[in-house]
């Protein structure tokens, strides 16, 4: 059964779509899907009063209204889903709701239940027509509504709650559960949408396009604003240049995306692995003490020496670590890079670690 609904929502969602001209994902495709039920409620609910107006209690005047009414719903459809203008079908909407609520009042007074009709224009018109036009609306027809009912009151007698009353009751009522319950929902769909585009363009702006890892501002946010202390490693590839000169950029660039993939896969889940520039990479080691760091630095060598990179000669890295403090980045980043330094001034594929006083 939960099967079934999906595949029904699924062939709904699509049939909108190709109607609005948008996809779902749109942030406009909800209101227009407001639209869209407002319009086909509103027409079968007119139908079935004009039906009421023929065949039940004959009220030209009402059946009038109603086939006007009708029109007014044809054109909004029109303009929603032929012309892909959601604003005049907005607008359309909205003209229908007002001229048809206040002419009810007109002509029912206060019988009926016919003035909790007044409050469908302030409640739809601002969520149709934003809160500026909205309003302007609002305060118009309230002045209308208030003029007509000030002449009108005095010759207005007591009435009973009947059925008509009850139907319009209902009627109002559900409108404003409606258009509240689309109002919150589309507020809330909004909002985790620019939830969701703000983390993919934080997540953008803290990677690495080449190799999908951490970029260098990552990592100096990490390490800026860290509370304590941790052990860093600065890696760099060996003869990177000639790569690039003997084999090409593609192969060059393969062969960091690869040297990502082995440095990740090599350290600790909770270590922080990122791209520092060109071929030097970072690691943030989370949790090591000094000989963990000395076993994981020669790990990272063997690791990286005896990879298949696909390419034809050999890939090996020089690594430079020390122990970084938060108060004094700067100079802890120029002790990882003379470590990194000395390690290849000592024969490259191979690390040194360098102290820095805490």
């Amino acid at each position: 059964m939960g099967r079934l609904l999906k595949v029904r929502r699924s062939v709904l969602i699509k049939y909108l779509e190709r109607g609005f001209g948008i996809q779902y994902t749109h942030p406009d495709f909800r209101f227009r899907g407001f639209l869209f039920s407002a319009l086909v409620l509103i027409s079968l609910t007119l139908v079935f009063f004009t039906y009421y107006n023929i065949f039940i209690d004959f009220f030209v005047p009402m059946l009038v209204a109603n086939l006007i009414a009708l029109i007014f719903c044809l054109m909004g459809g029109y303009y929603l889903l032929v012309r892909k203008q959601p604003k005049i079908a907005a607008v359309i909407l909205q003209l229908l709701v007002s001229i048809d609520s206040f002419f009810l009042i007109l002509i029912s007074g206060n019988e009926e239940f016919a003035l909790v009709f007044a409050f469908l224009t302030p409640v739809m018109g601002i969520f149709l027509l934003g809160y500026l036009w909205g309003a302007i609306l609002s305060i118009i027809n309230f002045a209308a509504i208030f003029y007509f009912c000030f002449t009108q009151m005095e010759t207005w007698g007591p009435v009973f709650f009947d059925t008509a009353s009850l139907i319009h009751f209902s009627v109002i009522y559900l409108v404003i559960l409606i258009v509240s319950f689309f109002y919150d929902s589309s507020r809330r769909k909004a909002y985790q949408m620019m939830e969701e585009a703000n983390f993919k363009l934080s997540e953008l702006a803290t990677t690495d396009a080449l190799t999908t890892l951490r970029n260098r501002r990552y990592l100096e946010d990490c390490l800026m604003s860290s509370k304590k202390n941790h052990y860093i490693a600065m890696i760099d590839v060996d003869n990177f240049k000639q790569v690039n000169d003997l084999l090409g950029h593609d192969q060059g660039d393969k062969v960091l995306i690869e040297l990502a993939r082995v440095l990740k896969e090599t350290v600790a889940q909770n270590d922080i692995v990122g791209r520092w520039g060109g071929e030097e990479f970072v690691i943030i080691f989370a949790e090591h003490n000094a000989t963990q760091l000395q076993a994981t630095l020669e790990k990272l060598n063997q690791a990286v020496a005896s990879h298949d990179f696909g390419i034809k000669r050999d890939v090996t890295v020089s690594i430079g670590s020390t122990n970084h403090n938060a108060a004094s980045h700067r100079d802890s980043i120029r002790t990882v890079d003379q470590a990194l330094y000395t390690a290849k001034a000592n024969g490259k594929n191979r690390y040194c670690i360098m102290t820095e006083a805490t």
